[in-house]
């Protein structure tokens, strides 16, 4: 069962290297290609491709620049478009697999007997820069993500109401992938989107109960250095996302308590109707409706239009 294996780069040659380094670790046979799509400026180009030739697996390396640069999401989209087998699997540059990662994921998914499952994910550790695992990080996110006891199959929506799918080193397959990646309104939180419309489409994924990757927190991510989260899209998805009426409450109590940060980045993005109808909202407790923080965001709504042009420049 070889697999589509699926790199959106962004500079860092280096880690690049090592997330290469990490895939060559893995049974050979399960991997049937590797596309990169480097979206890099072009002065990393010829680092990337070294860092390709250095990996052994450059025979399996379809590698695709880009001028201009598509951007995250898009490039992942393209990527999941090109790709020839009928499963596919997302490791950003600066992520690692872990040894036998691939073929956890491949056994669960070739024991797969319930065809509503499309999706195999596992446990993910936190790493630095520098690659070293921060425990007290992994423990926090295993526990705030559900990613925690044995082996499960459960319906999509209830992996959204913990946020547990991760971000990359899913197995998924590739047509249910192609189906549901793309949104108008994505923005910077694609991979969310993507899992809710999964599961309003009815679908089901299974955790494998075991770590299966490494997902790097730095500060220099395209995300943290750009227009930051996009939380007030988050929410809309949160809010899209179909669950039973009982688990209504629990999805207002993991989701709509920041929702004078979603009125804010509202207004910073020139919606500002909807900007007041969160700042409005019941989800607000009265405390925090008589912060400082609400009437600085007050201010920002009441803001007149023209003097918000700066804002603009951050939309997608």
């Amino acid at each position: 069962m070889p697999f589509s294996i699926l790199i959106p780069a962004y500079a860092r040659p280096e880690q690049l290297g090592e997330a290469l380094a990490s895939l060559a670790r893995q049974e050979r046979l399960l991997i049937g290609e590797i596309i990169i799509g480097d979206d890099s400026p072009q002065a990393y180009w010829p680092k990337n491709r070294q860092a390709i030739a250095d990996s052994g697996l450059a025979h399996l390396v379809d590698y695709v620049p880009s001028d201009p640069p598509k951007g995250t999401y898009p490039n992942q989209w393209f990527l999941a478009s090109r790709a020839k087998f009928d499963q596919l699997l997302f490791l950003h540059n600066d992520d690692l697999l872990h040894p036998g990662g691939l073929r956890a994921l491949a056994d669960a998914c070739s024991a797969e007997t319930d065809p509503r499952v499309k999706l195999w994910f596992g446990t993910q550790q936190i790493i630095d820069e520098n690659g070293a695992v921060n425990e007290s990080a992994t423990s926090h996110y295993d526990n705030w993500y559900g990613r925690q006891g044995p082996a499960a199959a459960r319906p999509a929506w209830q992996w959204c109401l913990t946020e547990s799918i991760p971000s990359d080193a899913f197995l998924v397959e590739r047509a249910t992938y192609l189906q549901y990646m793309r949104g108008e309104r994505d923005g910077n939180i694609g991979d969310w989107a993507f899992a809710v419309r999964l599961a309003n489409g009815g679908n089901w994924a299974r955790f494998v109960g075991q770590v299966v990757s490494s997902y790097r927190v730095q500060t220099g991510s395209v995300t943290n250095s750009g227009r930051g989260v996009d939380s007030h899209r988050s929410f809309e998805f949160a809010r899209e996302l179909q669950v039973p009426p009982e688990f209504e409450a629990a999805r207002a109590d993991r989701f709509y308590r920041h929702m004078l940060v979603v009125a804010s980045r509202y207004a910073r993005d020139g919606e500002r109707l909807n900007g007041w109808r969160a700042f409005f909202s019941s989800h607000i407790p009265w405390r925090q409706r008589m912060s400082i923080r609400a009437a600085r965001v007050m201010v920002m709504l009441s803001t007149p239009r023209p003097l918000w042009l700066w804002a603009m420049r951050y939309k997608d």
